[in-house]
């Protein structure tokens, strides 16, 4: 039975000039499966932060008992901190946001995009760390101590992730929208 299907979708005849469409190629495959489930991921455990962190500054005997000069609670590093950590983990998921559209579109900027939007982030997550080591008994605790080693294992990962995303051919055919 004959149809009178193209044999290409419109655009595509435009795409392949030069021979480099490669409908199997646009496909996330390989590593970029791993990197959509780490976005994915990704985005449920910043969104929680960014709650966490907002309710810190709406919850008034929370913010009173650390920014409070008589509480015990008290430091007055605690208010920058929060005000901090609240714009930056809002910033962060606004930006985890565009690079999962981006991604799944797979738009040619995605891959530009990631490799100036990781080290921001890792910038940011810094200068929290940085914040809350100023405050003696946000040092002492577990939360502090895993937040480090996770900052670690961030810049390695970064430093992989941006150097996958700028030399790796599967990138520069997949992300070509």
């Amino acid at each position: 039975m004959e149809t009178n299907l193209p044999d290409s979708l419109p655009g595509e005849e435009l795409a392949d000039i030069g021979g480099k469409y490669n409908s199997e190629s646009k496909k996330i495959r390989g590593f970029l499966i791993f990197i959509a489930i780490s976005l994915v991921l990704g985005i449920l455990r910043n969104i929680s932060y960014c709650l966490l962190s907002i309710s810190f500054i709406l919850r008034e005997a929370k913010w009173k008992r650390l920014t409070d000069p008589t509480s015990n609670a008290y430091h007055p590093y605690w208010k920058p901190l929060l005000i901090y950590d609240a714009i930056s983990n809002s910033v962060i998921v606004l930006i985890n946001l565009v690079v999962i559209v981006l991604f799944f579109q797979r738009r040619k900027i995605f891959p530009k995009l990631i490799v100036i939007l990781n080290p921001t982030v890792f910038i940011l997550s810094l200068i929290s760390y940085y914040l809350s080591s100023l405050i003696p008994a946000a040092v002492i605790t577990k939360a502090y101590d895993k937040e480090g080693k996770a900052l670690i294992v961030s810049f390695i990962a970064m430093h992989i992730w941006i150097t996958y995303f700028l030399v790796s051919k599967r990138v520069k055919e997949t992300f070509v929208r």
